[in-house]
């Protein structure tokens, strides 16, 4: 018979017994669960804690920064780098900006010790239950460890090590030294760390100048730097904008009140932002910044190269390169249009009626810089995109490279029918597969060089027309200089003190000269005609006969001496600039006759500041010296003014200033010519085709270069010229006969004034007739030329005494 259980105190007590026992089994089992945690946690921490970076390297962490190259008025040229980024010190971060970060990432950054335990607890469970490491939340203080000492790998060791590592950093460094370490090296997108990038590429302004709605929506970008762009995704720049100044608002009384108020908040949700130009950055003057980046990685060597944070401050002028630059280009439109170089292309016309078009030469290899026929054989109007073989070689040229050619936009196909022969010059080699990058030689090129005379810095160093980077013709292109070398050649003879600006060339002279005779336009010299005139009129016999008279060792002394490095062949063919120079080179020494007579080498780099703002010790440059004296200079100076006043540039006398000058052109015009200068800018202009095709009819220096260097000096002088040329000692003045270069008899009525070196003007007089009255007749007759008049004073000329400067 079953009874019913009956409670007993006995029962209750032992069943208080057995559950306090549980009870403090399980207390135990706590304790001991804890403790294998905190030695399993601290023997983690020791696994992983080993052979960590140190943190204290952290304070000597030398980024790498931008290089920055400005103008000669501090103007940005270009940027070299491989982080965009320029550190600045904690006291150029704006307390706007500081705030805003600490909202949008770390509200607590200055309360706690460098970990979010709850975020960490968090994470890591996520992490082990997932197997996978997941995202938990990170302090400003772990974001600097993911970044500077540790990969991106996302596991569980990694997280560890960065525990271990946001302690060490919070032990060894202050709060504000962790903070300006993020905001200097944290990514804001586009390449852009750090929050002074940041605020350059958006605002183009400092850092230091940001406003609260700027820094707000600066904050944001950490997050996801890629897809809150706001030059992308402006609008979801703006919705991670206002979250953070939700974040100051909600916390404004805990943690930001020192700093904000509610106005100032309502104040930047209501402001419009204004990005800057994104593309501005782009450089205007490619030719220099490869220079710089040449020349740099020279000076400071390749380690400190790629870490940047240099200042290379130039003689650049930024502006008159800009305005130099779309001279060039308006010129060369206008030799497209006169000559017809633009499209559509047309398809070969085959040699006669039934024949068919040859082929293009196979070629073994092509080279960039290089210019070759190219055939099209397809196109692409979706990609603007045209295939070109060039003698077997697969090619391609962009339509959008072709705006000069292409005035009317017209598309791929339209412009480049199947077929077609163009010629073409390579940009990028092509390799296996991956077809070269070629550009379509549709019309010519050009190149323009300034230089200030009394420093030898360039000013502009334009290498073609487009601010694409390629070849720098200004530098790198050595073309024929035609009559612009004859300066050298006029030089020489007045050194020589055999010749003055008087001495006579006579037809007699050109016919003795039997090599003169072979010369192009040899007979432009029918009648004596005067040094002076000879050069302003550029006539060929005279200057190939001078070179005879002199020999051609003085001819190339005078430019070496005046700057000219290239080859010289010393043949006659010298005297007409047969011999290939750059246009850098050209202008430099003419820039001799400009300072002087004293040679320099020109320069660009006036100075480059460290990372640190010391001055980087720059090579020693060569000596300046003198190598003609400063009254010789100034007869060639004379000279080439004649050009100006009576010869082949009288257009120059449009700038209503003093200016001189020298135009050329070489055989057949594939090389045309002007370089010149006033007493504070020398300029030197070269228009002509890459591959030396002739540049078309009636294309000459004066037609064809001379415009760009009177809208040269324009840009770089304003409409009204300065004082003259400085007269130097050593110079006098004589009136001269003009047909003869004799000395003038005071009363002869087309006199004229001439300069001369001192010591070379001449001591006789010409002769003239002189009326003599016939004692039986009442009208005068006339001695015969050559002759005597009956006692005959002649009077010294008065020689005149110029002032300080004067007009060559």
């Amino acid at each position: 018979m079953n009874r019913p259980i009956v409670s007993t105190p006995l029962g209750r007590r032992g069943t208080a017994i057995r559950v306090f026992r549980w009870v403090v089994r399980l207390f135990w089992l706590a304790v001991f669960g804890a403790i294998a945690a905190v030695c399993g946690f601290a023997g983690l921490i020791a696994y992983y804690g080993r052979d960590l970076p140190d943190v204290q390297n952290l304070r000597d962490y030398r980024p790498a920064q931008t290089t920055r190259i400005v103008d000669r008025r501090g103007r940005l040229i270009g940027e070299i780098f491989t982080e965009r980024r320029t550190v600045i010190p904690s006291s150029d971060i704006p307390n706007v900006m500081v705030v805003s970060v600490l909202a949008a990432e770390d509200a607590n950054f200055y309360a706690h010790a460098g970990l979010d335990y709850r975020g960490i607890v968090r994470a890591i469970l996520r992490d082990v239950a997932t197997g996978r490491a997941a995202q938990g939340a990170s302090t400003i203080t772990q974001q600097v460890v993911k970044v500077l000492l540790l990969n991106s790998e996302r596991s569980l060791a990694r997280k560890v090590r960065e525990l271990v590592l946001a302690r060490r950093i919070e032990q060894t460094m202050t709060k504000e030294e962790i903070l300006a370490l993020y905001l200097n090296v944290i990514n804001f997108g586009d390449g852009r760390y750090g929050i002074e990038e940041a605020s350059q590429y958006y605002f183009g302004k400092h850092a230091r100048d940001l406003t609260l709605a700027e820094a707000s929506l600066l904050a944001g970008l950490p997050q996801s730097p890629t897809r809150l762009n706001p030059f992308h995704n402006l609008e979801g720049a703006q919705r991670r904008q206002r979250y953070v100044l939700g974040q100051l608002e909600s916390k404004l009384a805990t943690h930001f009140s020192n700093h904000l108020t509610l106005a100032d908040i309502q104040r930047a949700r209501d402001t419009t932002l204004t990005l800057a130009d994104p593309h501005r950055s782009r450089s205007a003057a490619p030719e220099i910044m490869d220079m710089v980046r040449r020349d740099l990685r020279s000076i400071v060597g390749d380690d400190a190269f790629r870490r940047g944070g240099f200042r290379v401050e130039t003689s650049i002028d930024l502006e008159l390169t800009e305005r130099s630059r779309e001279a060039m280009r308006q010129q060369l439109e206008r030799i497209d249009i006169r000559q017809g170089y633009r499209g559509p292309l047309a398809l070969p016309r085959p040699p006669r009626r039934g024949g068919v078009v040859s082929p293009l030469p196979e070629l073994p290899a092509l080279r960039t810089g290089r210019s070759y026929p190219a055939e099209v054989t397809g196109t692409d109007d979706d990609e603007g995109r045209i295939d070109l073989d060039i003698g077997g070689h697969r090619a391609y040229a962009r339509i959008r490279d072709l705006v000069r050619a292409n005035p009317t936009s017209l598309p791929a196909s339209a412009f480049a029918p199947q077929g077609a022969r163009v010629q073409v010059s390579i940009d990028v080699l092509g390799d296996g597969d991956v077809p070269s990058r070629a550009r379509l030689e549709m019309g010519p090129e050009g190149a323009v060089v300034v230089i200030d005379p009394r420093t030898r810095g360039i000013r502009v160093l334009i290498g073609g027309s487009t601010t694409s980077v390629g070849f720098n013709r200004a530098s790198q292109a050595h073309r024929q200089p035609g009559s612009t070398f004859k300066a050298f050649v006029y030089a020489a003879a007045l050194r020589s003190r055999r010749f003055t600006a008087a001495s006579l060339v006579t037809p007699e002279d050109i016919a003795a000269d039997s090599l003169v005779t072979r010369v192009p336009d040899a007979d432009e010299v029918v009648e004596p005609v005067r040094i002076r005139r000879a050069l302003a009129r550029s006539l060929n016999p005279v200057a190939v006969h001078l070179l005879l008279a002199l020999g051609a060792e003085p001819v190339i002394g005078v430019a070496r001496e005046a700057g000219i490095t290239s080859p010289l062949d010393p043949n006659p063919a010298l005297a007409l600039g047969a011999s290939e120079v750059t246009p850098l080179e050209l202008v430099n020494a003419y820039t001799t006759f400009a300072a002087g007579g004293r040679f320099e080498a020109p320069h660009y780099i006036d100075r480059i500041l460290g990372p640190d703002g010391r001055a980087v010790p720059l090579p020693a440059r060569p000596a300046s010296r003198q190598v003609f004296t400063p009254a010789e200079s100034f007869m060639v100076t004379s000279l080439l003014r004649g050009v100006v006043e009576e010869g082949t540039a009288t257009s120059a006398q449009n700038l209503h200033r003093p200016v001189v000058g020298k135009t050329g052109t070489s055989n057949e015009a594939r090389d045309t010519w002007f370089v010149g200068y006033t007493p504070q800018t020398v300029a030197g202009i070269w228009v002509g085709f890459d591959d030396h095709r002739p540049l078309g009819r009636r294309e000459e220096g004066a037609k064809s270069a001379l415009p760009v260097f009177i809208d040269v000096i324009r840009a770089a002088e304003g409409e009204r010229g300065t004082l003259g040329f400085p007269l130097p000692a050593g110079i006098d003045l004589a009136r001269i006969d003009p047909h003869t270069g004799l000395l003038a008899p005071p009363d002869m009525a087309d006199a004229i004034d001439e300069m001369f070196l001192s010591g070379t003007a001449p001591t006789t007089y010409a002769e003239v007739a002189v009326p003599v009255v016939d004692a039986d007749a009442s009208v005068p007759s006339e001695v015969a030329p050559g002759e005597s008049p009956p006692n005959p004073t002649p009077q010294a000329p008065t020689l005149t005494t110029p002032g300080p400067t004067a007009t060559p």
